[in-house]
């Protein structure tokens, strides 16, 4: 008999259990938060892997877009970004899609597009009921998906977004998003219910909270929490904002996390900290063991990322719908990424220094994505400027975040024995 064939989805579900598993039998009570973690992952995307069939609306969305309006109109929210990180390291499925893709578009178009245009050719994936991306920050979402609604014929909405960041740039995103809920209404015939999205803006409000005092926690020297732990809530964070799962999840991870701190333990079992490190833009999806590695090889716990700087506060005020739209486009503002490249270069520059300084990072590493244009553009600036700034260095990176062939994990953990023996230990 023929085996099922399984979609993307569902594939990121077994892998997270698989991962989870694997954990499990290290033991020890360090992986009991990488373990809740991977527990809601995994029933995240059992959701989501179900949700067409139930008859709930699937919407594919950009990392920036909020996720509560969706949730507060019983669709499920899956951010592309998110399921092309998780299936690149988990196999040789991500190579595949980006060669399929490679076939029907162009080879410098992000490699996240082509991982998602190639399940979508291969039929791994079906086509969502809606997608909603912004205009920034990312050239190539703007490029490949309005072209892939066409020709796998679903709706699309763009978030259009000013340049500059004012309080009337707000206000004009926030009319963006008001019109991207009547888009929503329209193709999905379901109403937005206020006391719906007032319920979810609680959630998310209470997550928020949570992991603002998580960050602070993650502040302390040594780090309560391991590099993978630190980089893996990201997305849960952007997928799960307005769920009580999120909520239960960093509750107690807070719980713990402030344990530790208080008896000053590092969240490393079989290192000691020795440096610490933040990623200013990239890392290697494709390989979540470089992060163990540099633990264990050089005591360099990657402390934060760009990707996970949260900085912004709750919406204070969820009592109308035009407030709390107003508050929703003060977060997609903010959102990181969207934040540090979507305008000037003041902008990547001020957050990154922020970031480093206040994590008492030793070394910012730049994880150069190749489709990524324009922050190659700036970036001896940003050397230059956090030199002066902290006086620490930078180690430049050159790689594609979802495809190794692009630079291997070989070669990039050559690049870091170089950095530590020439640069950070002397």
């Amino acid at each position: 008999m023929m085996e099922e064939k399984k979609s993307v989805l569902e594939q990121v579900a077994e892998s997270l259990v698989i991962y989870n598993a694997a954990l499990s039998a290290v033991g020890g009570e360090e992986t009991r938060g990488i373990g809740w973690l991977m527990n809601l992952l995994n029933t995240y995307f059992a959701e989501a892997g179900e949700a067409q069939a139930k008859g709930r609306p699937l919407a594919w969305i950009n990392f920036a877009v909020p996720s509560e309006i969706f949730w507060a109109m019983d669709m499920v929210p899956v951010v592309v970004e998110v399921v092309n990180g998780l299936v690149a390291p988990f196999g040789p499925k991500a190579l595949e899609y980006i060669d399929m893709a490679e076939k029907s578009i162009p080879n410098y178009i992000c490699s996240s597009c082509k991982v998602l245009m190639g399940a979508m050719l291969s039929g791994d994936i079906t086509a969502p009921d809606v997608l909603v991306v912004p205009s920034q920050p990312c050239d190539s979402n703007l490029a490949m998906y309005s072209v892939a609604s066409k020709r796998f014929d679903f709706p699309y909405f763009c978030i259009d977004m000013p340049y500059l960041r004012s309080e009337q740039g707000t206000e004009y995103i926030a009319g963006e998003l008001k019109k991207m809920v009547k888009f929503l209404e329209e193709k999905t015939n379901r109403k937005l219910d206020l006391d719906k999205l007032k319920q979810t803006m609680e959630y998310s409000n209470l997550a928020h909270e949570y992991y603002l005092k998580l960050d602070k926690l993650r502040e302390a020297v040594p780090c309560p929490y391991s590099s993978l732990e630190i980089l893996a809530e990201y997305p849960a964070i952007l997928c799960m904002a307005g769920r009580p799962e999120l909520v239960d999840y960093l509750k107690k991870r807070y719980e713990m996390t402030k344990a530790k701190v208080a008896k000053g333990e590092s969240g490393l079992s079989s290192s000691t900290e020795k440096y610490r490190l933040v990623w200013i833009y990239g890392a290697p999806a494709f390989d979540l063991f470089t992060f163990s590695w540099l633990e264990q090889e050089h005591g360099a716990v990657s402390v934060n990322s760009m990707m996970n700087n949260f900085t912004m506060q709750p919406v204070e005020d969820i009592s109308d719908y035009d407030k709390i739209m107003m508050g929703l486009a003060e977060k997609l503002k903010l959102m990181p990424m969207t934040r540090e490249c979507g305008g000037p270069w003041e902008q990547f520059i001020d957050a990154t220094i922020e970031l480093c300084r206040r994590t008492k990072a030793d070394a910012a590493l730049f994880g150069g994505h190749v489709a990524c244009k324009s922050n190659w553009a700036i970036m001896k600036l940003v050397k230059d400027k956090i030199r002066e700034e902290l006086g620490i260095p930078t180690l430049i990176l050159e790689l594609d975040v979802f495809d190794p062939r692009v630079t291997s994990s070989d070669a990039l953990r050559a690049k870091f024995d170089d950095f530590f023996a020439t640069v950070l230990r002397k």
